[in-house]
């Protein structure tokens, strides 16, 4: 964990945000430069799917050595990636279920903070000429209101730390990708406060276990069944975390770090276990279907024997990433194609 006085730094910076007024809003000059590629980020995120991922580093080299450039052949695997975060705020609003937040999560108690972020992402789901910039306010003032009166994550409750880094997540997805250089320069701020959340919450992450059949005989489904899905919620945010972390430093810099944080992360790629509606559906996926634990380092080995109706949107993100579009498209056949997002943007095939 950070000390105080690091904790102290990054709220500092965080709250920097705030010295933007009404009248800056969309005043550039107001907002902190991006030195490495003058990007028209309205542009970009309008015309994602022809976005052009920088393949090299800038002059200054800033890239880590450890670092893997973006190039030809991440291009595709990003601008897919990207486009399908960029849905998830909406179809959270419009389902309350999504590759990371589970339905049955919060069902006994939902934290002021997803309450909110529930209507933020509602509105921004919403949008359009006439109020893109009360929605823009709107997050805006979410997002800080967020950061100012969660910062010390150590404080609160188990579920209240995971709702608050989900919610930071939701509302960088949302800043980073929507295409406003406003709200895109304060997700550029938290980015710092965001690695240091999911990095806290990863002391809490356990690994997936191959034992998970006999959980469900030592206590009753419904305990068991909110348990698993706690866990598996803890380890599906972390992977998200260190996605949108990953993919803004493709799309911004042309490298990414961030993969090195998967080598000790893992969820259950089972489709059935993740959308069970019930503790019944649960149980029956438990005894039926393959559980697909999967980790990052063994993840050819994991997945050997998994079919395209076992994964849902998660597993299918990562295997674009490990294994390409056309892999993908291949694997999944020509029926699933649409389920999974991976038809063509323009030609619906």
């Amino acid at each position: 964990m950070m000390i105080t006085d690091e904790r102290s730094d990054l709220l500092e910076q965080v709250n920097g945000m705030n010295r933007y007024n009404a009248a800056d809003d969309h005043n550039d000059s107001a907002l902190p430069s991006f030195p490495d590629y003058d990007l028209d980020w309205s542009d970009v995120m309008a015309n994602i799917d022809s976005f052009a991922v920088p393949d090299q580093v800038g002059a200054d080299n800033t890239a880590p050595t450890r670092s893997v450039l973006a190039g030809q052949i991440y291009q595709e695997r990003i601008i897919y990636a990207v486009k399908t975060l960029k849905s998830w705020p909406g179809l959270y609003a419009e389902r309350g279920h999504i590759p990371f937040i589970h339905a049955h999560l919060y069902a006994q108690c939902l934290p002021s903070v997803m309450q909110e972020a529930l209507g933020v992402c509602s509105l921004h789901a919403h949008q359009n000429d006439r109020n893109g910039r009360l929605v823009a306010r709107c997050v805006s003032q979410a997002a800080r209101r967020l950061v100012n009166e969660h910062h010390k994550l150590d404080t609160l409750s188990p579920i209240e730390q995971l709702a608050s880094v989900q919610v930071l997540c939701l509302y960088q997805i949302i800043q980073l990708f929507d295409g406003d250089v406003s709200l895109r320069s304060e997700a550029e701020a938290a980015r710092p406060l965001l690695d240091q959340w999911i990095r806290q919450l990863k002391h809490r992450a356990k690994p997936v276990d191959s034992a998970l059949k006999d959980v469900v005989s030592a206590t009753s489904t419904q305990d068991a069944w909110w348990g698993w899905v706690f866990e598996e919620s803890i380890r599906r945010t972390l992977i998200v975390g260190f996605t949108i972390e990953g993919l803004y430093s493709f799309l911004k810099d042309g490298w990414d770090a961030s993969h090195h944080d998967f080598t000790d992360l893992s969820f259950y790629a089972q489709r059935a276990l993740w959308d069970a509606p019930s503790g019944y559906f649960w149980r029956m996926a438990l005894q039926d279907r393959l559980l697909l634990p999967v980790r990052f380092p063994s993840w050819d080995a994991d997945t050997a024997y998994a079919q395209p109706a076992d994964l849902e949107e998660l597993g299918m993100i990562m295997l674009v990433f490990i294994k390409g579009l056309d892999y993908c498209r291949e694997w999944a056949g020509k029926e699933a194609l649409g389920r999974f997002g991976l038809l063509l943007p323009d030609l619906g095939s």
